[in-house]
């Protein structure tokens, strides 16, 4: 019950992602195609971008695990996580900010637990993407 009550609250706080690349601006990345390709999105019917956000949201959300101490002691808050997708197509956290520490270490793990994808590429050179994801914790009623 609880699992259920945090997924329908991540649902409601608006999880939005952005995306910038380190080379490019997020338009720009975006028309020219260098984003990187999510585990089976090179199969998808949606663009690389869209099956990228929605297997990122997807992600959060089949992988996510209120710390029992921050339940505990009634912690909320959003945290928001840096990231890149490197040139070898695996996850490096940059920065992590907001919220209480064991709300940040949960955050932590959840983006380290992306599956290494195929890199975005500028022409035929891998490059590094980086990632800003804001996850909200809201503690279950």
């Amino acid at each position: 019950m609880k699992k259920i009550l945090l997924i329908i609250a991540i649902l409601l706080s608006g999880l939005s992602f952005s995306q910038n690349s380190i080379i490019l601006s997020q338009e720009n990345a975006n028309e020219k195609g260098i984003t990187p390709i999510w585990p089976r999105c090179d199969r998808s019917r949606l663009s690389p971008t869209k099956c990228f956000d929605q297997k990122l949201r997807d992600h959060i959300i089949q992988n996510f695990v209120y710390p029992d101490v921050a339940i505990e002691e009634g912690l909320t808050g959003t945290v928001t996580v840096e990231f890149l997708i490197n040139k070898k197509g695996k996850v490096e956290v940059l920065e992590v900010s907001g919220a209480h520490r064991y709300l940040q270490q949960e955050a932590i793990r959840i983006v380290r637990a992306i599956p290494k994808m195929d890199p975005g590429k500028w022409g035929n050179k891998p490059i590094a993407i980086a990632y800003t994801v804001p996850i909200t914790f809201r503690a279950p009623q």
